[in-house]
């Protein structure tokens, strides 16, 4: 027979499950339907999975299989975009070889995406790879059917390293291997995501780090500790930084899953913290943005969970820690309530000469402190309650030690 679980609808089994008919699992770009089975499976099911859409380019999404034993050339001839089925086709701007889909995978030893070509689907019929992540794109935003087993596994792993030592990166594109939600943090509840991995995860960068294709300009959401209790869509792809210059595996636990949670990245998630947000703006394009947050007990130095190191090294705006500075810039920057009223925190703007910039304060959930921003060379604080912070470089800007950000609950002046 036919068993549809609608986006909005969950199946859990506590035994086993066997099938010989059709049973189907439906998503939008909000909603994720859910199955979990605790006892042994049998039989396939389907699971139509929302992808972004490509957009011209900016569209990518980051998916990975949610069903097992599922080959890349049965999904390609399911969702071809060849027929009327809406899978992408070519690298992201209308170009692209002859035959090559919208479905592509990321090496950190060179930071290179490739994506899969008709012939090598064919020729080498790869299978997609549990706990993998892909990069992928639809024509116009919809569902992709992915045809496979569903996992009953105790754990999956998925080998992840630092190409740090080399000319590489730390970033590893994995995603959930289950046909549910999974449990991502915080690191501190047992069988979460955050919990079972942080000593194979790098303390800067202790989180999951998912593409937000729709923001402009297109970023990435950062969950860790912060974020609370969070869960994320089945077959979510997303990056970790790889602590180790050698192989280690991430585990996924069947204890990981749930039926509950939210969408995607690519909407978003809110912090439910005090909170300072901080985002430079050249003219009125937003080219990027960096946070502090205060929460009780945390320190000035890296505090793994809740500080997140930019994933792009030279990021528009950053931050560095306070104390016990490695040179990572942060787009988190945790510390304790205290330093809402006397922390000096040094602030990373990277510019061209010429190119006139303004730092506005876009968030600032916290009582009375003032916010001023100084720059050193100008010999200048700027109250950012006040209004924005504009500069125009005569050389490029780069690096650490010219700008601070001052949390101060004293009312500053220049000239004095």
């Amino acid at each position: 027979g036919d068993l549809s679980v609608i986006s909005s609808g969950s199946l859990t089994l506590s035994g086993d499950f066997s099938n010989s008919g059709t049973v189907s699992l439906s998503s939008t770009s909000s909603v994720y339907s859910s199955i979990i089975i605790r006892g042994t499976s049998s039989g396939n099911i389907t699971y139509n999975r929302h992808v972004n859409s490509l957009s011209g380019g900016s569209g990518w999404d980051l998916i990975g299989s949610p069903v097992n034993q599922s080959t890349i050339s049965s999904f390609v001839s399911t969702n071809d975009a060849g027929g009327s089925s809406p899978l992408a086709t070519g690298n992201g701007s209308g170009a692209g070889d002859v035959g090559e889909y919208a479905i592509g995978t990321y090496d950190p030893s060179n930071n290179t995406w490739t994506n899969y070509t008709q012939s090598v689907v064919e020729l080498d019929d790869p299978d997609f790879v549990p706990g993998k992540g892909y990069q992928m794109a639809t024509d116009s935003g919809a569902t992709l059917a992915f045809t496979g087993s569903v996992d009953t596994d105790a754990t999956e792993t998925i080998s992840i390293e630092s190409f740090t030592d080399t000319s590489g990166r730390r970033w590893n594109l994995i995603s959930n291997p289950y046909p549910s939600y999974i449990a991502i943090g915080p690191s501190t509840t047992n069988n979460t995501f955050l919990n079972i991995n942080e000593d194979v995860i790098d303390g800067y960068y202790t989180g999951i780090y998912g593409y937000d294709a729709v923001a402009d300009p297109s970023t990435y959401t950062i969950i860790n500790d912060l974020s609370g209790n969070t869960s994320i869509a089945p077959g979510q792809g997303f990056f970790v930084a790889a602590r180790n210059t050698t192989a280690s595996n991430i585990t996924f636990k069947e204890e990981m899953q749930t039926t509950s949670g939210s969408d995607d990245f690519i909407s978003g998630d809110v912090f439910q913290h005090a909170e300072v947000e901080l985002r430079l703006f050249n003219n009125s394009n937003l080219m990027g943005k960096t946070s502090l947050f205060f929460v009780e007990d945390l320190t000035l130095g890296l505090d793994p969970g809740y500080d997140a190191g930019s994933f792009t090294e030279n990021d528009p705006l950053m931050t560095r820690l306070v104390e016990e500075d490695e040179g990572h810039g942060m787009a988190i920057n945790a510390m304790d309530f205290d330093a809402m009223e006397n922390a000096v925190i040094p602030l990373v703007i990277n510019q061209a000469a010429g190119q006139e910039f303004r730092i506005n304060l876009h968030t600032a959930n916290i009582p009375n402190p003032n916010i001023y921003l100084e720059d050193v060379e100008e010999g200048t604080f700027t109250s950012l309650y006040e209004g924005d912070f504009v500069y125009t470089p005569t050389s490029d800007l780069e690096g650490v030690g010219r700008f601070f950000i001052h949390m101060t609950a004293d009312t500053m002046s220049n000239g004095e």
